[in-house]
């Protein structure tokens, strides 16, 4: 049963222009899934994470949660839920405490910040012993983790990711798609990646959609990845 559906989307990346980017593109990504998102710089990868949480509005086509759309839904729930990190890390000068804990103190999401969870999401992602440590002294792929734990405490049912691991060595690759892999696996998380890297969506995703420039104003759809 899929989580996430995309049917017939067509968004330009350019609010002046009615020109689509992407156009009649359909995707499901079910629960537990990891589908990836790939093509070279300028197809539209971003564009596309970005219009399914609403940060860009599609010319046409729908998204919907669970047969739902963001309005049903509502867009505070539905973004809650559906978990934009993208690739440029946003945090503050703060600790990395104070910014896993903010989504909680601002009331953008439900429930509480566990401070135990957020420890033992840091600890797979690398960073154990770091929650007081300033933002600010982090490399930028040790800001990618940060933001990645952030949105994992919200408990999305999908986390759609920006090139995650960008900035990352290998050895520190190897724990975001572990950390993925586990919170996949418990707790049923479905993730939707873009990446330029073929070989991360060949290993660690059951599909791959190819957003090259020929696919556009064609329908789509994601292939096996190991077919």
């Amino acid at each position: 049963m899929p989580v996430l559906r995309i049917e017939d989307l067509a968004v330009t990346a350019d609010p002046r222009s009615d020109r689509p980017l992407i156009a009649g593109l359909s995707l499901t990504v079910g629960r537990g899934e990891a589908v990836a998102v790939t093509g070279p710089s300028g197809c539209g990868k971003t564009t596309l994470l970005r219009s399914i949480v609403g940060l860009i509005d599609p010319l046409n086509g729908t998204v919907t949660l669970d047969d739902k759309t963001p309005p049903v839904v509502g867009w505070p729930t539905f973004r809650s839920r559906v978990c934009l990190v993208p690739q440029r890390p946003t945090l503050t000068d703060h600790t990395i405490q104070s910014n896993l804990a903010r989504p909680f103190n601002f009331k953008s999401t439900a429930g509480h910040y566990d401070p135990d969870r957020a420890r033992a999401l840091l600890d797979r992602a690398g960073l154990s012993d770091e929650v007081g440590r300033s933002a600010a002294t982090l490399s930028q792929g040790q800001q990618q983790r940060v933001c990645l734990v952030r949105s994992l405490l919200i408990a999305p049912d999908v986390l759609l990711l920006d090139e995650p691991t960008s900035a990352l060595d290998s050895e520190a690759v190897k724990l975001v798609e572990a950390l993925l892999a586990n919170e996949m696996a418990e707790r049923g998380l479905s993730v939707l990646i873009a990446t330029h890297d073929t070989t991360q969506a060949q290993r660690f995703c059951t599909r791959v959609l190819d957003l090259s420039p020929l696919c556009v104003n064609k329908k789509t759809v994601g292939e096996p990845a190991h077919a």
